[in-house]
């Protein structure tokens, strides 16, 4: 941390080359708009960094997302734009620039995010605030900022465990979109993912968040993907899953989740719990990367990982991937995920849905991960 007159600095070198800093700002009282606001606060930061601001597509400066009101209560917007920083030479570096503004009150915090525009083995094109870990922690921050002259609503975290259809519920909905080859009508039948949290929320989406549901900060990931998230009331076996595009009537037809969605009814079904799960052998996965990944597994909880788990999670610019170099260590699996503990430090979280696993099968033919739900076969 760095106090500067007008801000305090938050900053790490995530690797070589690489800068990602938070900066906090003084607050300014503000008769506009949020909009308003945004626009004075990207222009102020920019004076203060003493950068040159660079064009969106769209024309702009930067490209600004719709004001909404926090589970905090408080109404905020964002923007992600692009500078340019003086380095002596006829072509600058480019730096990125995220600001997050909150009006508290009468007045607006400010909060800026500033990250090196990086090349990635000569190709891909990267910020450090991309990667998965340092996203989590920077959403995290940005929406726990508390302020002494705001009161906040109370807020419970939200479980899987718990009474009720709290778990996740899997089948088949029909959903109706645009008109594409093999659903000319625009109606298709997905395999979705119902998710019913202990507090009152609900996931209602095709695929299981990517680090599955360990640890997960369930109010932040629907503050940022408001479509699959919403709330839910269940009592005496029918329910109302409150989506943003509408209700969803629910209920229990022996053992059975029914939902009504585009006046068709859909059988859910509820995933057993895989806590405390173990898996036993060799499995390999189809070639990717010009090799055959695999992993091994012991009854004991020990891993040895050659490519699988880079393939499993599915970020495929190289220097973002935490699972690029091979290794080994020990694993569990708790809320849906599998948690890879390398000897050497990382810790590497993957999606484990569950859907058709066995417990009491160590060595199943085929295991299957990720959210994804990638298959890998046993050798």
């Amino acid at each position: 941390m760095t106090k500067y007159q007008n801000s305090v600095e938050l900053g790490i070198s995530p690797a070589p080359k690489e800068l990602l800093l938070i900066n906090l700002l003084p607050a300014i009282n503000f008769s506009g708009t949020m909009e308003q606001a945004l626009e004075k606060s990207y222009d102020e930061t920019c004076n203060i960094l003493q950068v040159t601001k660079m064009r969106e597509v769209n024309g702009k400066n930067y490209d600004a997302r719709e004001s909404k009101k926090s589970f905090r209560g408080w109404e905020y917007t964002r923007c992600s734009g692009g500078i340019h920083v003086n380095n002596g030479t006829p072509y600058p570096d480019e730096y990125g620039l995220d600001l997050f503004v909150i009006k508290v009150n009468n007045r607006f915090e400010r909060i800026a995010i500033v990250k090196s525009r990086n090349t990635c083995n000569g190709l891909s094109r990267y910020y450090p605030s991309d990667r998965l870990s340092y996203r989590n922690v920077i959403e995290e921050f940005l929406f726990t900022l508390k302020f002494t002259d705001w009161q906040e609503p109370a807020v419970k975290p939200g479980v899987i465990n718990g009474d009720g259809i709290a778990g996740i519920w899997q089948g088949l909905s029909l959903s109706v979109g645009t008109p594409k080859p093999g659903a000319e009508l625009g109606a298709e039948l997905n395999v979705k993912l119902l998710i019913f949290f202990s507090n009152g929320q609900a996931y209602f989406g095709k695929y299981c968040p990517v680090e599955g549901l360990d640890e997960l900060n369930t109010w932040i990931a629907a503050e940022n993907n408001r479509r699959d998230w919403g709330t839910y009331t269940f009592t005496n076996g029918t329910g109302i899953l409150k989506m943003p595009y509408g209700d969803i009537p629910l209920r229990m037809e022996t053992n059975k989740l029914v939902i009504t969605t585009n006046k068709t009814d859909h059988g859910f079904i509820k995933l057993n719990s895989v806590d405390g799960a173990k898996f036993n052998g060799d499995y390999i996965m189809g070639e990717a990367y010009g090799m055959m990944p695999s992993i091994s597994f012991t009854a004991d909880g020990k891993f040895i990982d050659k490519g699988a788990v880079r393939v499993l999670y599915h970020e495929y610019t190289e220097c973002l991937n935490p699972a690029m170099t091979h290794g080994s260590g020990t694993y569990e699996v708790k809320n849906h995920t599998v948690i890879f503990n390398y000897a050497d430090g990382r810790k590497i979280k993957i999606a484990f849905p569950g859907s058709g696993f066995n417990r009491n099968n160590l060595s199943p033919a085929t295991l299957t991960l990720s959210f994804n739900e990638d298959a890998m076969k046993k050798q």
